[in-house]
């Protein structure tokens, strides 16, 4: 039994309107104006201690109508993640759901092989987390290479004594 939480325990915090019909009150202005709109969204933030800039194309996002705000939601920040993987070419979330299944592994053991946390996992693979390049790559060899999910069922310790060379081996 899994000691993580389910996907409802787990829901990002949402905006006071989210689930209100719109048109919204602007924080901003304080008038009824917010809609929704479709917009190309130019974004840059940190990944993997680089600046990356992005373009998440044609997402839906409210913005205020009197004076230009936007109202970033949980949807909003989905969108722009999802973005970012594309642009970043990583696993998306559901892909990472995909290849834990077709497996047949827990997520704890994958979690274990991997060498991660089990909720750092489900992170990646419920999308409120994004993998690093390093670890995106270890996820797509795990899931295609029998070899390499058969090298990680090693214990770590034994596998690294293995890996030392000896002083005579040097020689």
């Amino acid at each position: 039994m899994s000691t993580l939480p389910d996907d409802s325990m787990m829901q990002k915090k949402k905006h006071p309107a989210a689930d209100l019909p719109f048109p919204w009150r602007c924080r901003n202005c304080r008038q009824m104006s917010v809609v929704p709109q479709r917009i190309d969204y130019q974004d840059t933030v940190r990944y993997d201690d680089h600046l990356v800039s992005y373009l998440a194309r044609d997402i839906e996002i409210p913005i205020c109508r009197n004076c230009g705000e936007k109202v970033f939601t949980e949807r909003v920040d989905s969108q722009l993640c999802e973005a970012l993987q594309r642009h970043l070419n990583l696993l998306t979330p559901a892909q990472i759901r995909e290849g834990i299944s077709r497996l047949g592994l827990s997520r704890k053991e994958v979690a274990d092989r991997l060498g991660v946390a089990e909720d750092l996992l489900w992170r990646w693979a419920h999308g409120f987390s994004i993998q690093s390049r390093a670890m995106d790559n270890l996820l797509r060899l795990f899931f295609q290479l029998p070899e390499v999910r058969t090298a990680l069922s090693t214990p770590a310790i034994e596998t690294s004594l293995d890996m030392i060379p000896t002083p005579n081996a040097m020689s």
